[in-house]
């Protein structure tokens, strides 16, 4: 039985590593006085070191959403991007990333067919008479994006929440691209500058995408979406996906029971293990409806639940299925996801805060008729899993069953 002192710590250190989990995803580093932020109208993506433009290779590139790969260093930025408009209920879409030699040539050939062939990058020719890209799209760090499957517009609620959120993540509207910027003015064409940039200003990324604990808290690892490991403390370092050639951007991990081990879990489902964490399959072979979002193991590490955005769950190992909001129209994305101790249920936790139980997972309250302010960005049990904790992305932590209030973060 833990003290009530023992406790309160227990339930601040539950409180504050789904906090790092949610929040760490854009890390802050504070510039030079003099420094300017990256995103501004005047500022374009930095070409890759050492590659040509719409003829980067594979191992440049990573999946972010069906249909759209982007340069590697971009891709966690842009997975934050399309989170956070779902956790806003904005139907924020991807219609075209990278941009290879050859569509770029056939998208300006489309804009001069037009009549408008100032509208599209057009690719020039060098002096050895070879065709050579100049789009954004073709380093992979320019997305167009639509709204609602529908093109976007000045006046759409995509645009509206772009102009809100894209900027703390390293997303540029350019000046051309602004309402009379130039003589195509495109709502819907956004560029990464979240290394700099060509002017080389205040970088803002948003990489971070889990925090991993060490044996006994002493410590914890922090996991990007490029699959790095980051160790703090005592946490004992069992490898990392950094060096691999990862087909999508990873988007969760969750330690071992015994912590001597840890799982990646990519958006695709893909199963990436360390240590003592055993691989007991994955849905990188299937085709999903919604992007993976998190992995959660069972009891004895011997099996683990993966959960989509759309709260379609699926088994691995000795994990049970007890059922899913894939079938079910919610109101908002599935954004966490907690096993019972028994391991015979589980809650899913929406980003309007509603709470979903499975099994012999108890209902205990849900955040979703409190004016939270800001979406939940996740929910951590208390230890004797009869409670738990819900989190916004503001910071606020809603404490429900015999999980204690300690106030906001």
């Amino acid at each position: 039985m833990l003290s009530p002192l023992a406790h309160g710590r227990c339930a601040r250190a539950a409180a504050a590593i789904v906090l790092a989990v949610a929040l760490a995803g854009v890390v802050a580093i504070a510039p030079p006085a003099n420094a300017h932020h990256a995103v501004q109208p005047s500022n374009r993506p930095e070409p890759i070191a050492g590659g040509t433009n719409g003829r980067l290779p594979g191992s440049a590139l990573i999946a972010v959403a069906p249909g759209c790969s982007v340069a590697r260093e971009a891709a966690p930025s842009l997975y934050r991007l399309l989170s956070t408009a779902r956790s806003h209920r904005v139907r924020l879409g991807t219609r075209d990333c990278y941009r290879p030699l050859d569509e770029q040539v056939a998208v300006g050939q489309g804009w001069a067919s037009r009549g408008n062939s100032a509208c599209a990058a057009q690719p020039r020719f060098d002096a050895n008479g070879n065709v050579v890209g100049t789009s954004m799209h073709g380093w992979g760090k320019a997305v167009d994006f639509s709204d609602a499957g529908r093109g976007m517009t000045f006046t759409s609620t995509g645009y509206r929440f772009l102009k809100a959120h894209a900027a703390r993540l390293g997303w540029n509207h350019p000046g051309w691209a602004e309402p009379g910027g130039s003589a195509c003015p495109e709502a819907w064409h956004w560029e990464w500058v979240g290394d700099g940039g060509t002017l080389t200003d205040h970088p803002g990324r948003a990489d971070v995408v889990a925090l991993v604990p060490a044996a006994g808290d002493r410590g914890y690892a922090a996991v990007t979406g490029l699959g790095a490991v980051v160790a703090r403390g005592e946490f004992a370092d069992r490898g990392s996906a950094a060096s691999l050639p990862l087909q999508w951007v990873v988007v969760g991990a969750a330690s071992t029971p015994s912590r001597h081990g840890y799982w990646l879990v990519a958006g695709d489902g893909g199963v990436f293990t360390f240590g003592d964490a055993g691989f007991h399959g994955s849905t990188g072979d299937r085709r999903l409806n919604w992007p993976v979002i998190g992995l959660s193991p069972s009891r004895s590490g011997g099996g683990y639940w993966l959960v989509a955005a759309d709260g379609g769950v699926f088994t691995f190992g000795d994990a049970a299925f007890h059922g899913s909001t894939g079938s079910t129209p919610l109101n908002s994305p599935i954004v966490g996801m907690a096993a019972t101790p028994t391991g015979k249920g589980y809650w899913l936790v929406a980003a309007d805060g509603g709470v979903f139980t499975f099994g012999d997972a108890s209902f205990h309250g849900s955040a979703g008729s409190t004016a939270i302010g800001s979406p939940v960005v996740g929910m951590t049990l208390t230890s004797t899993g009869k409670g738990y904790w819900i989190t916004a992305a503001t910071g606020a932590v809603f404490p429900y069953g015999d999980a204690k209030d300690f106030g906001p973060a």
